[in-house]
C-alpha cells in the first residue's frame, strides 16, 4: 500500500480498440518498486481503487488525464497514496506532506490522516 511514496517513473498510453471502455492509460513506478495502472474510463465503475500487493489500479473520470498527465509533465517530485483501510483514496502530489497534515486542510482530511497514522502504526507493529 503506498503512502506518500515519490513517482521514480511513468508512462503514458493512448489506445482505441473494442476490448476496453478507456483510451488513456498511466503507468507509475514509486521508490518502492509499487506499479499503479491509472486508467480513465467516462464513467469509472464503483469498485475504482484495487490494491493488490505491489500494484494498484485506479479508475479516474476521462476528464482528469489531462490534468494527471500535464502534473507528470510539469511537476518533480511527484508523490502517490493509494488506499483501502478506511475508505479509499488516491493521491497524486507535489508534496510529501500527507493529505490532512497542512492547516489549510479540511477537518475531515485531518482526521482521515490521523487514523491513518494509526493505521499504519498498528500494521508496521504486527
Amino acid at each position: 500500500m503506498p503512502i506518500q511514496e515519490r513517482v521514480t517513473s511513468y508512462s503514458v498510453t493512448e489506445l482505441r480498440n473494442s476490448l476496453v471502455n478507456y483510451r488513456h492509460v498511466v503507468r507509475l513506478t514509486t521508490e518502492s518498486g509499487h506499479q499503479a495502472f491509472l486508467a480513465f474510463p467516462e464513467v469509472p465503475p464503483d469498485n475504482w481503487l484495487t490494491i493488490s500487493g505491489p500494484s494498484s489500479t485506479v479508475f479516474l473520470e476521462q476528464r482528469e488525464f489531462d490534468h494527471v498527465h500535464r502534473l507528470l509533465q510539469t511537476e518533480s517530485p511527484i508523490f502517490y497514496t493509494a488506499f483501502n483501510l478506511i475508505g479509499s483514496a488516491f493521491n497524486l502530489s507535489t508534496t510529501a506532506e500527507l493529505p490532512g497534515e497542512g492547516p489549510a486542510d479540511d477537518d475531515v482530511l485531518r482526521e482521515l490522516a490521523t487514523q491513518l497514522r494509526g493505521e499504519l502504526s498498528g500494521s508496521r507493529a504486527t
